[in-house]
């Protein structure tokens, strides 16, 4: 992990955890803007369901996909208990498995620390979907949001779940952080993502966006965003946030 050791990550997947289901409890059936025809509570089950079984393969040291237990509720009108009993098992498996260890994953990275990175991301972006959705989302700080970024365009932005390959873009993008020193040119090269970071100021783009390090994170995984300024070509600005699963 770049940024966030291993404790604070545990924080965190606690603490966004417990705000997610919190905030679906609240308000069940609020829409989710990011997930067209998911509700909430919708939102929750799916995100415990990644919890628990993420949770599962890291417990069995898994060398192979294989299904995981519980993997929906018994009763999804009324998930909670059972979207919180997910939250405490995956910290517990993520707790016990050291981050060099071998484990499977639909990446080429493929040890408990992979997981201890995603599932910290996977957490967070969703509580803020969950947040959104009912209220105000509390903000992601610098350090979390810039890890996000590089987390987003090492994994999201190249691998799929079921292993079919990703198109991107001709155009170049630029990403600007207004709160702090971080830069990213993503580019694809031969249909290959290429990411330049922390570039100089002579970096090639056909679309810029600059803004606080949370909005460029939200941008990429497609989200609304706040306060950024987008210079160049919008299309191109648009279209890379659309490469994110």
């Amino acid at each position: 992990m770049n940024t966030v050791d291993l404790d604070a990550a545990l924080t965190i997947i606690d603490r966004d955890g417990r705000a997610l289901v919190a905030a679906a409890q609240a308000n069940p059936t609020a829409e989710v803007a990011a997930c067209p025809g998911w509700s909430t509570a919708d939102l929750a089950i799916h995100t415990t369901s990644v919890q628990r079984r993420v949770a599962h393969w890291c417990t069995i040291r898994a060398a192979e996909p294989v299904r995981w237990p519980d993997h929906e509720p018994a009763d999804p009108a009324a998930p909670w208990d059972w979207c919180r009993q997910g939250l405490a098992l995956v910290i517990e498996a993520l707790r016990d498995i050291d981050p060099d260890e071998p484990v499977w994953s639909w990446t080429d990275r493929r040890t408990g620390g992979f997981y201890h990175r995603r599932m910290l991301h996977e957490t967070v972006i969703h509580r803020w979907d969950a947040e959104a959705a009912t209220g105000t989302p509390s903000h992601i700080t610098d350090a979390v949001a810039a890890d996000g970024i590089d987390e987003i365009t090492e994994v999201g932005m190249r691998f799929r779940g079921d292993g079919s390959p990703v198109d991107y873009p001709d155009g170049h993008l630029l990403l600007v952080a207004n709160d702090g020193p971080g830069r990213w040119l993503l580019r694809s090269v031969d249909g290959t993502l290429m990411v330049g970071r922390n570039g100089d100021a002579g970096d090639r783009a056909d679309a810029t966006i600059t803004g606080p390090t949370e909005d460029l994170l939200l941008h990429l995984w497609g989200r609304p965003t706040g306060p950024v300024a987008i210079a160049g070509d919008p299309d191109v600005a648009t279209v890379w946030a659309t490469i994110a699963p």
